[in-house]
């Protein structure tokens, strides 16, 4: 099988569009409300019905691959998002809808999982690692375009159009992995049993070290997904602005995100993991004080918020490389169930704080600045949590 620039932009291609099934609905959650005759505060659905899809189906699709093959899994995956966004774009309410999004975050939830163990099958370890930094990079794309693609798709042809791309974009990909992706899964790989993981996890959420670093990467997301909830319809409140306009500032606060990130990889070479992530949560300490000032204000400027969001954004993006990795660094025998548990853990946590915006959400942005101040806390403390924990480590290696 060819491993070529090719292979490696498909697979890119495929693990993104996890992200852009989520970021792509964001800018027409107003159109949505309205088209559904839908109160905001259930509307959040829509969004936490995806993350808990996420969460609930991503630890067990290393364990399917390993147990039936790395390419039928991952093209029934692709399949079941297919079939998920038709069902959404027809849709009659609200209940519908939300099924439609929970069998489409079903579907995607192969997209990283597999993908990374198709990259760990097909290269020698060196290659391997340029062919992920590739790939997270085609994947840090899909949140910046997909905002602004959703926001376009929605003004042009309504809300349901925007599902009617992400059928059109499944089905082109389901295609190309037909026709040009082979097993890759080695003979001698011995699927990891139901107990084994379970067991797996209860030994990590015992792990101070562990639950520090997956923790704080949770709440920092959490945080984020406040904004996500609400953004589309407080920006149309307090400015006017449209769908179309929204997906174009979402991209912006995209980018933020992938500056921190890459701000993270070089700061955490010069200065160190440790110092980074501080780093990191003082500009999260920052722009949440920001975002708090200016959703008390009595006519909160544009400017303001938009600032407080990027330098949030900034700082998720600083943050969440080094938690994640800190979360799988010593536990070498756990690294797979580390992964899919510290990242379903944020699923999960994000998905009870884009509910909770929902119900907290009347217009303004003072319930939801509370909420990220409240996450803003939550973070730092799991930061120190890992830190107290890692420090006898670090004693006993000097």
């Amino acid at each position: 099988m060819a491993t070529g620039w090719g292979f490696v932009i498909l697979l890119g291609i495929a693990s993104g569009l996890s992200a852009f099934g989520m970021a792509s609905v964001v800018p027409a959650l107003p159109m949505l409300s309205r088209a559904l005759s839908a109160e905001y505060a259930s509307l959040q659905f829509v969004v936490s019905a995806y993350l808990l899809g996420l969460a609930l189906f991503q630890p067990m699709q290393g364990l399917l691959s390993d147990r039936f093959g790395r390419r039928p899994v991952l093209i029934a995956g692709f399949g079941l998002f297919f079939l998920a966004s038709l069902l959404a774009s027809v849709a009659q309410n609200l209940p519908a809808l939300v099924l439609a999004r929970f069998l489409q975050a079903m579907g995607v939830s192969v997209a990283t999982v597999v993908t990374r163990a198709i990259v760990r099958d097909s290269f020698e370890p060196g290659p391997a690692a340029t062919a992920l930094s590739f790939i997270t990079a085609v994947m840090g794309v899909a949140p910046v375009l997909a905002p602004l693609i959703g926001g376009l798709a929605s003004e042009a042809f309504g809300w349901r159009g925007i599902f009617g791309l992400h059928a059109l974009l499944a089905a082109a990909l389901v295609l190309l992995l037909i026709l040009q992706l082979k097993e890759t899964r080695p003979a001698n790989v011995t699927p990891m049993s139901v107990r084994q993981l379970i067991a797996g996890g209860k030994t990590l959420l015992g792990e101070r070290l562990f639950m520090g670093h997956s923790l704080c990467y949770s709440f920092v997301s959490a945080s984020g997904f406040v904004f996500i909830t609400i953004g589309a319809a407080l920006y149309e409140r307090l400015y006017g602005m449209s769908s179309a306009d929204f997906g174009l500032m979402w991209s912006g606060l995209a980018v933020s995100y992938i500056l921190g990130a890459s701000t993270a990889g070089a700061l955490a070479r010069s200065r160190g993991p440790v110092k980074t992530q501080q780093l990191g949560m003082a500009c999260n300490i920052l722009a949440t004080t920001l975002f708090v000032a200016a959703a008390f204000s009595t006519q909160p400027a544009f400017w303001l918020f938009s600032g407080s969001l990027a330098l949030l954004m900034f700082a998720n993006g600083v943050i969440s490389p080094i938690a994640l990795t800190g979360a799988v660094a010593d536990y070498p025998d756990l690294a797979g169930v580390a992964s899919g548990l510290s990242s379903s853990l944020a699923m999960l946590i994000s998905m009870f704080s884009a509910v909770t915006t929902g119900f907290v959400y009347d217009g303004t942005a003072r319930g939801c600045a509370l909420l990220m101040a409240s996450a803003c806390l939550a973070s730092w403390l799991a930061m120190r949590l890992a830190l107290k924990a890692r420090a006898p480590m670090q004693e006993a290696n000097t």
